[in-house]
């Protein structure tokens, strides 16, 4: 997750140097390119059967987006329009292990004992998803600082992975498992986003309309994401 963060701050920094070098824009957006980060938590929505009530997410679950947005100012008024690309890092923690069957995919809550009887614990079990996210959004500002802004984000998922570490579920050895192979899950995502804040600092919500999982392949499962907006470009 660290190599892509830097690999893909590097790339921002880069188009807003360029962007510099070109002037900007009259008036209220003065930026051509704005470059940012949000930083927030998932509330994982979860609704499944039979396993409803055993499986259960973390309350905090950090995830990052990184992008970069070209402004559009709407004549001399205090809107503007914005589109450009993102990308959006999710860690969903729970007490559970991700399962596939013939029936498609599901959580299996981790049990407090191995096959073998002794006790079993674990450090961490969480489902990660990197998504590539072209987000557009109808911005206000005024001269005072005060800015909001609406606006939607469609996403493709670009890899997904989960991550096990703790003991082994049959012998209670030490272990890490990390599986990238996740069947069933949807490939692409769609949802409106908000952005309420003053300067370069927002508070800023994204709920995802379609769901982690396909239709009919796996739990009900999808996250709320609250956090921070920092736009220092």
């Amino acid at each position: 997750m660290m190599k892509k963060l830097l690999l893909f701050m590097a790339f921002l920094l880069t188009i807003n140097h360029f962007a510099s070098a070109q002037g900007a824009s009259a008036e209220l957006f003065k930026d051509n390119i704005a470059t940012g980060i949000d930083i927030f938590n998932d509330l994982v929505m979860y609704n499944d059967e039979p396993t409803q009530d055993d499986v259960k997410f973390r309350g905090y679950n950090p995830g990052v987006n990184l992008y970069v947005m070209k402004t559009f100012p709407i004549g001399k008024s205090n809107f503007a329009f914005a589109a450009g690309l993102g990308l959006g890092m999710h860690n969903l923690y729970s007490n559970s292990l991700l399962t596939d069957s013939v029936g498609g995919s599901y959580f299996m809550p981790i049990p407090d004992k191995t096959t073998s009887g002794s006790d079993l614990d674990y450090k961490k079990s969480k489902l990660s998803l990197t998504y590539i996210d072209a987000p557009a959004e109808l911005r206000f500002k005024t001269e005072g600082g005060f800015r909001m802004a609406v606006g939607i984000k469609v996403g493709y998922l670009l890899s997904a992975h989960t991550k096990y570490k703790g003991n082994d579920l049959e012998d209670g050895s030490k272990t890490k498992i990390k599986e990238a192979e996740l069947p069933n899950l949807q490939t692409w995502r769609f949802g409106p986003s908000i952005q309420i804040g003053y300067k370069w600092v927002s508070v800023n919500a994204f709920y995802s309309v379609t769901k982690v999982f396909e239709e009919s392949a796996g739990p009900e499962l999808y996250p709320i994401s609250l956090g921070l907006t920092l736009r220092p470009f």
